[in-house]
């Protein structure tokens, strides 16, 4: 694994005059062999640059490096993204261990073998291979979705909001999953999300944006512990004290 760094990234979407900055010259490292969390409201940013990060959103400006070099943009595909909806992310018309195993590289050779491998690593069994999404309970996708990423032989996974399509009961086994695999295989993970509560859970750095830029950063301890920032300490206290109105974090700072 590898470290992933941004590097004064924008985003803008349309003309300078009448278009959306989406992401504000955000400089964010992801260590290698770590996970960062990335937590924000939504229209923060978060999820543009993660898509910056895998070539679906064009940069406007900056750099995104892997160890110091540019990200390619041909070839193999260094990073995997997992995204919100496991439904949608996943073919209708393909069984899981086939959509699994178009993502493996070339060179494998028992690609049977390999599916039941990584099925088995995200804690399915090897017969569920066979079936297809819509037979397949939410939580199940995203294990299947996960097993995809890791096909690919990924330097770095993005996790966009892996949790917030999924039932209360089940987010928590999908979080387990996520630590115990970047704790045995040592991945490099940017997670993201809108909820403080998850993205603490699994992180061992925090990183919070708001309106297309990164407002604080530092170990995930020492964030939580002594929050500098006033939007930071907003999002804490949703967590502290949920509130009926889902955009209490705005109070922190003029509109």
């Amino acid at each position: 694994m590898r470290e992933l760094r941004f590097d004064d990234v924008t985003v803008h979407f349309g003309s300078r005059r009448r278009g959306v900055t989406a992401v504000d010259g955000v400089d964010l490292t992801v260590p290698a062999g770590t996970v960062v969390g990335l937590v924000g409201e939504s229209g923060s940013g978060k999820s543009t640059l993660a898509r910056a990060a895998v070539g679906l959103a064009p940069l406007s400006g900056g750099r995104i490096l892997l160890d110091g070099e540019p990200v390619p943009r041909r070839g193999r595909r260094p990073l995997r993204m997992v995204f919100q909806d496991p439904y949608s992310s996943l073919n209708p018309r393909m069984t899981t261990g086939a959509s699994i195993a178009e993502a493996l590289p070339r060179r494998t050779a028992d690609r049977r073998a390999e599916v039941a491998r990584l099925l088995d690593l995200v804690g399915l069994a090897a017969e569920q291979a066979g079936r297809y999404p819509g037979e397949l309970s939410g939580g199940q996708r995203q294990r299947i979705a996960l097993a995809r990423a890791l096909a690919g032989e990924p330097e770095v996974i993005i996790a966009d909001e892996i949790t917030s399509a999924l039932d209360v009961s089940i987010q928590g086994t999908v979080l387990n999953l996520v630590r115990d695999l970047q704790r045995r295989m040592g991945l490099t993970i940017l997670f993201i999300s809108h909820d403080l509560a998850v993205v603490r859970y699994v992180s061992d750095v925090l990183a919070v944006m708001y309106r297309g830029r990164i407002v604080e950063s530092g170990p995930a301890e020492q964030v939580l512990a002594d929050p500098q920032d006033p939007y930071t300490r907003d999002l804490l206290d949703a967590v502290a004290a949920p509130v009926h109105s889902g955009h209490q974090a705005d109070r922190g700072r003029n509109p």
